[in-house]
């Protein structure tokens, strides 16, 4: 008996995107290879790349693409309806917690030891590279957990570096997209517990992974995305959907309808919320904070300063939403 096989189509499965974007990766460093060394070779490579560049925005116009973090687009956020607004800080109030925070004297020994090591970090450090500008963020992250304990000796907080959270499914007028990856820093304030099992399963050998997380953050989790570093530009713009679709996986993930996150390369921070209502996702972002390079001493204290306030609020709260207002 013969049986009558029906032929798959790009319909019927999820048309992993990374892939397409591997094969771009490829040419281009074949590209660079061949730059200057043969010019008909190089002009055949350019003509590929144009059919490859639209064969990729074909495909990510397909109804079902899957696709990870640091490969999302615009294009899936639209195709989505994810929608854009404004995080504005209210001045005023932003300043009222500043000159709080400065009367702190437990927060301002751990500010000032930060300052210090930052100090130190810049005078040995290069920071032309990914991992010079990552050495800025692994201090300012450590920081937030020596305030948090400090200041509250019943609570700490836990850094998951890469945390992967489960892929998520998206649906809209027919168009299905699965986001998966990690998440580059899951930041969490958790409750000890006496026996230690809470930090045991956080940042031990054997820890619980995602669930655990959202279990015992209380809604007092943020995370962070890592742009890559480069020197001179203002690239965080280029990461901002790799930002939301985490964000949005974690809302898929958890029981909580907002999230707080941040996107930084070391030197600038841009802040986020996503909200989700009746299944429409909103991200709000604020302007860029620049936390310049210390040549004026004063002023690189001042922006730090703000730098970790607005990063303590996003970790545990405390201004309400009287610190900024979110417009559409």
């Amino acid at each position: 008996m013969s049986v009558l096989k029906r032929q798959r189509s790009l319909k019927d499965e999820f048309i992993d995107i990374s892939k397409m974007r591997r094969l771009t990766t490829s040419l281009d460093n074949l590209r660079e290879e061949l730059r200057g060394v043969a010019e008909t070779e190089t002009e055949i490579l350019e003509e590929v790349m144009k059919h490859v560049e639209m064969l990729d925005r074909i495909l990510r116009e397909s109804k079902r693409v899957k696709v990870s973090f640091s490969d999302a687009s615009m294009t899936e956020l639209e195709n989505l309806g994810v929608e854009e607004g404004y995080l504005v800080f209210v001045n005023g109030k932003l300043n009222n917690l500043l000159e709080e925070n400065k009367k702190d004297d437990l927060l301002n020994k751990s500010f000032n030891d930060l300052l210090s090591q930052l100090h130190k970090i810049y005078q040995r450090v290069n920071m032309g590279y990914e991992a010079g500008a990552r050495t800025v963020l692994d201090a300012i992250l450590l920081f937030l957990g020596d305030v948090i304990s400090v200041k509250s000796p019943h609570r700490d907080i836990a850094i998951i570096p890469e945390m992967k959270p489960h892929e998520a499914l998206f649906k809209k007028d027919g168009y299905e997209v699965t986001f998966s990856g990690s998440v580059d820093y899951a930041i969490v304030e958790y409750e000890p517990d006496q026996a230690g099992d809470h930090r045991a399963r956080l940042v031990g050998p054997d820890s619980f992974g995602e669930t655990y997380v959202y279990q015992v953050a209380e809604g007092r989790f943020f995370f962070l995305v890592e742009a890559k570093y480069q020197t001179g530009k203002d690239s965080l713009g280029l990461f901002i959907p790799e930002a939301v679709t985490q964000a949005m996986a974690v809302l898929s993930n958890s029981n909580e309808d907002t999230v707080r996150f941040c996107l930084s390369d070391g030197e600038q921070f841009m802040f986020f919320i996503l909200k989700r209502e009746n299944s429409t996702y909103t991200y709000y972002r604020s302007i860029t904070q620049s936390l310049y390079r210390p040549g004026n001493p004063q002023f690189f204290e001042d922006q730090l300063r703000r730098v970790v306030t607005l990063l303590l609020e996003w970790l545990h709260p405390t201004g309400g939403e009287n610190l900024y207002e979110l417009e559409k």
